[in-house]
């Protein structure tokens, strides 16, 4: 790197089964690139469809991801467990990009809060680096964190006193703050820096496409939800009549959708995501999807009436706990998995058709304050 090159940001991101912390890591480094930084990433799990990053450059390494929904183990692209012949392949693919890129700063996607797995891919990234160069560290991490251990808690509060520089919680403490699932956050609040919720779609994104207002089904861009579908495929319609939509991202099979699409009846549509989503849930009757990060900035950004089936698989309550805050606002209705049947979806869907339409005072800015950010931490530019 030039003395007269902008800073660069080396961001690090592993998506083990959906793609909600690539889809924030990539608004991130997004609007670093577009705010005058040469933004990287390397990114750990599976190729993400159609992924875009706005000017910052993608770095697949050898890809690990978790063997099924229940996270008991990880697994390579051809579906073998890890091996250590995986862990070196990804070792020296990180090490190349340290010495062509030589980051000013290094953004590590909730670890030391989760990904407890990649401990030592993390080590050796941040002592080859500091050898070289001494980049300033920082995290990167989601409103809400799913429980862990106590010993857990205390190994990442030590990670993060002796190793990083500051912790960008991507929320509002005014809707959920960091310390109501991270017991130890009174022991790094010098670290802390609040952005507000990051929105990884682009504004024109909300105009309303939707010709008739329709039950809109969505359940993220990973592969999980397949209980959510097969409920809403048996709707057939919503309360009042109104078309179901049902859209699976691009790691559903293709034998599931197949299945989805020759099932559906004549009021409902399956099709694969779509760029449109933003404008379909800005006209549609009712919401229908889990309640992950980017489901919940949509929620946030969209005054649509919503339905929330948090995935719940065992040891996850992250996204419950964020359902049952909108729940408590009076944004959403929550129904959980194991309760999820056809009819009381419909039934769901009725009460939440009877909220009140109204946004909450929430901070979605969060991309952008981010980047404010950066020039206290790493210098120029402004």
């Amino acid at each position: 790197m030039t003395a007269d090159a902008p800073p660069a940001i080396l961001f690090w991101v592993q998506h083990l089964l959906g793609i909600g912390h690539f889809a924030r890591t990539a608004a991130l480094a997004g609007r670093a690139a577009a705010g005058g930084y040469a933004a990287h990433i390397a990114v750990g799990g599976t190729p993400v469809p159609g992924a875009q990053a706005g000017g910052a450059t993608l770095h697949p390494l050898p890809a690990l991801h978790a063997a099924d929904e229940t996270f008991g183990g990880l697994v390579n692209d051809r579906g073998a467990p890890a091996g250590e012949a995986d862990w070196r392949a990804r070792r020296d693919r990180l090490a190349a990009l340290l010495d062509t890129i030589r980051p000013r700063l290094i953004v590590l996607e909730h670890y030391p809060f989760g990904r407890r797995a990649f401990g030592r891919e993390i080590a050796a990234l941040l002592d080859r680096a500091g050898a070289a160069a001494a980049p300033r560290v920082a995290v990167s991490v989601r409103d809400i964190l799913v429980d862990r251990k106590a010993g857990r808690w205390a190994e990442a509060a030590d990670f993060i006193e002796r190793r990083v520089d500051r912790v960008f919680v991507h929320g509002d403490p005014d809707f959920i703050a960091l310390d109501d699932t991270f017991p130890l956050a009174a022991r790094i609040a010098a670290k802390l820096h609040y952005t507000g919720y990051v929105d990884p779609l682009p504004a024109e994104a909300e105009v309303p496409t939707a010709a008739e207002a329709e039950i809109l089904v969505s359940s993220g861009g990973g592969r999980v939800g397949s209980a959510l579908r097969a409920a809403a495929l048996a709707l057939g319609s919503g309360p009042n009549g109104e078309p179901v939509r049902i859209r699976a991202g691009g790691a559903v099979p293709s034998s599931e959708f197949e299945a989805l699409r020759c099932s559906a009846g004549p009021r409902v549509t399956v099709e694969r995501n779509r760029p449109d989503f933003r404008g379909r849930l800005a006209g549609c009757a009712c919401s229908v999807s889990q309640a992950g990060y980017n489901t919940v900035v949509d929620i946030l950004k969209i005054a649509a009436p919503s339905v929330l089936v948090p995935f719940d698989t065992t040891g996850e309550t992250e996204q419950m706990r964020r359902a049952r805050r909108l729940e408590a606002m009076e944004r959403a209705v929550v129904l959980p998995e194991p309760a999820l049947t056809p009819h009381r979806l419909k039934e769901a869907i009725a009460r939440a058709q009877a909220l009140p339409r109204r946004s909450l005072p929430v901070r979605l800015g969060g991309a952008e304050a981010f980047v404010r950010a950066l020039p206290a931490l790493i210098g120029a530019p402004a």
